[in-house]
C-alpha cells in the first residue's frame, strides 16, 4: 500500500471515530441534548469528509498502458512476411508497392496489437 493511501486511510478512520464520539456523546450527555442538531450535523459532515477522503483520494491512479500495434505486410507472389509498428494511415489490403524479395506486388495483410506483460 503507498505511503499517501496508508495516510488517507489513517485521516479517514479517524473522522470517522470522531463522528461517532460526538454520536455517542449527544446520548449519555444530557447538557448537550440542546445542541445536538448542531453535533449531529458536525457529525454527518465528519463522516461524509472521511468518505471523501478515502473514497476519492485513496485509490491510486491506475497506470497507463501502452499498446504496441503491428502491421504485417505479405507478398502477393512469394509469401513473404515482413512486421513494422503501425503507421497512420495503415489499413487491410492496402498496397505497399514491391516486394523487397522478388519483387511481387505486397499488402497489408493484418494488423493486430500486443498488450505490455502484466507484472
Amino acid at each position: 500500500m503507498p505511503k499517501t493511501q496508508k495516510r488517507n486511510t489513517m485521516i479517514s478512520i479517524i473522522l470517522t471515530l470522531i463522528a461517532f464520539v460526538l454520536f455517542i456523546s449527544i446520548s449519555i450527555f444530557e447538557e448537550l441534548a440542546e445542541m445536538s442538531m448542531m453535533i449531529m450535523i458536525i457529525g454527518v459532515v465528519l463522516l461524509a469528509s472521511s468518505w471523501a477522503v478515502y473514497f476519492l483520494t485513496g485509490k491510486p491512479a491506475p497506470k497507463e498502458e501502452v499498446e504496441n500495434v503491428i502491421t504485417v505486410i505479405a507478398c502477393r507472389s512469394c509469401g513473404q512476411l515482413e512486421e513494422r509498428s503501425f503507421a497512420q494511415g495503415d489499413y487491410i489490403f492496402k498496397d505497399m508497392g514491391q516486394c523487397k524479395k522478388c519483387s511481387g506486388s505486397s499488402f497489408i495483410k493484418s494488423i493486430y496489437s500486443v498488450s505490455p506483460k502484466k507484472e
